[in-house]
């Protein structure tokens, strides 16, 4: 009864809490909408005024026949060009300042060499049983109808958090763990709720004090308030697909930034937790300190090498898990971090978490109506990149001897020996493995979307037959990791060909930044 209305004690300042602090930022933000129109992105609310009252004297001039109209024409044309002249050399200027942050530089060229001309005006169209949708509000629930279809709700499993109030993962939240977690939050879109990033970062001492004397609260009685579990859905066309198509939408979710922020606290610690204890095999990379793609890369590249040096068969296995975040089994997943020694308090939190969810989409202006999620790692959540980790820590034990593997979200499994036969019984057997392994965890590999390679520098003397549950896996002659292209003939030519692809279309995007042909 007493745990109830702590609950409930805590449910009601979060609202009051969050409601006060939405109203403060919209009652003193001035939000700006300017027409759906391809303006130049230093177009600014000067630019479009002036370019407004320019146009009405000029057609007023010309139908009254007026000088007087017809010199505030020229006047505010003047004043128009001086304000474009103005945006343009600000903006570049903004630019030209984004260098000294490399991360931001980057992070922008990426988004200009990877973005493609996309026919905006057939996204009023969306096809459904053979008919297509124009009414926004319907499309917006066709969508959460979508996005929400693989939450199926498994059999729980029992489990014992194991309280350990002493253990490192439960001791209380510090100032510090909230400052260092505020920091490091981006400044993305906010949840529902309006709350930025920004406002976090401008709180004193003494707000600071009571935020963190909140999360204490949340951590104490492991209750996850329920705007923290909800998720607002933006669905973003994937390139080069037919946009009508519901399935051809990456979904973007936006959420808490209260959320994210006691996120990254659980984060900070689950991680700590998982390389002191060294929990995780140095063959997982991604999502840990010092285990980027490159070190995952070099490796796969070493063995190659080493291959060749020694004369000896190389045959390399890339495995797609469909929609794996989405089908990530949940008790699974806690059982496996209670293996893992994350236990107590951050575990039940954890659980709760991600149990329960819900999530909207908006769309064309249209928010849709609630729907549940059952089942996966929530999208836009900065906690489920090491869950994900942490759902894969046991796979290499469905490796059989002799083979080895790399993970970074993808995975790569290889094994290089003098015997073909050697190499395709060790395969084989760990296929098998690596599908009893999924049924059990409830996942799903498509054996089409996988591939296998020879890259070795032998030939070989037959095509041995690798099968997947019964399917085969379609031989390729280039296997693709993380980016790079590795290839059985002139593997270093093929990477540095793909660096130079990429390199050039950098290179463009700066041309096209700099206003030069």
């Amino acid at each position: 009864m007493s745990n109830s209305a702590t609950v409930l004690t805590t449910n009601t300042r979060l609202n009051a809490l969050t409601s006060k602090i939405s109203k403060v930022i919209r009652d003193n933000t001035k939000i700006i909408t300017l027409p759906a129109k391809n303006y130049p992105p230093w177009w600014n609310l000067s630019c479009h005024n002036f370019q407004k009252l320019k146009i009405l004297f000029r057609k007023r001039a010309l139908r009254l026949i007026s000088e007087s109209d017809w010199m505030k024409h020229k006047k505010y044309a003047a004043k128009l060009r001086f304000h474009i002249k103005k945006a343009s050399r600000n903006y570049w200027d903004k630019i030209c300042n984004i260098t000294k942050n490399l991360r931001m530089f980057y992070s922008m060229l990426n988004r200009i060499y990877s973005h493609t001309n996309q026919e905006i005006n057939t996204v009023n169209l969306i096809l459904h049983n053979n008919h297509y949708i124009s009414n926004p509000v319907q499309q917006s629930n066709l969508f959460a109808d979508f996005f929400s279809a693989n939450s199926v709700k498994h059999e729980p499993i029992p489990l014992d958090y194991c309280e350990d109030s002493n253990s490192h993962l439960n001791i209380p939240i510090h100032l510090q763990e909230v400052r260092q977690a505020i920091q490091k939050t981006r400044n993305s879109t906010p949840g529902a709720d309006g709350i930025t990033a920004n406002w976090f970062k401008r709180l004193s001492n003494t707000d600071l004090t009571c935020i963190t004397s909140f999360f204490q609260e949340v951590f104490t009685t492991s209750y996850i308030p329920e705007e923290w579990k909800h998720s607002i859905i933006v669905p973003i066309p994937k390139p080069n697909k037919d946009k009508t198509k519901i399935n051809s939408y990456r979904p973007i979710a936006l959420t808490s930034v209260f959320s994210k922020v006691f996120e990254r606290i659980l984060i900070q610690r689950i991680t700590h937790h998982l390389l002191t204890e060294k929990k995780i095999t140095p063959s997982v990379n991604g999502f840990l300190p010092l285990r980027d793609n490159q070190l995952a890369v070099y490796k796969i590249h070493t063995a190659i090498s080493e291959a060749h040096s020694h004369k000896k068969y190389f045959i390399g296995i890339s495995l797609d898990i469909k929609s794996a975040y989405d089908t990530v089994y949940i008790d699974g997943l806690i059982f496996k971090c209670l293996q893992l020694g994350i236990t107590g308090n951050i575990t039940k939190i954890l659980h709760n978490f991600l149990q329960n969810r819900t999530l909207q989409v908006r769309w064309r202006h249209s928010l849709s109506g609630t729907k549940p999620v059952q089942k996966g790692l929530p999208q836009g959540s900065v906690v489920s990149l090491i869950l994900f980790v942490c759902f894969l820590s046991d796979f290499s034990e469905t490796l059989d001897e002799g083979v080895e593997y790399s993970i970074f979200a993808d995975i790569f499994i290889f094994c290089a020996h003098t015997s073909l036969d050697h190499i395709s019984k060790k395969l084989q057997n760990t296929m098998k493995n690596v599908y009893k392994w999924c049924n059990y965890w409830k996942l799903n590999i498509s054996p089409e979307k996988c591939s296998i390679a020879d890259l070795s520098k032998k030939k070989l003397p037959s095509i041995p037959r690798i099968t997947y549950a019964g399917f085969p896996l379609p031989w390729k002659q280039t296997i693709k990791y993380l980016g790079i292209n590795f290839s059985k003939i002139n593997q270093n030519g093929i990477i540095l060909k793909n660096i130079r692809s990429k390199a050039l279309r950098k290179i463009n995007a700066l041309k096209s930044i700099a206003y030069k042909n």
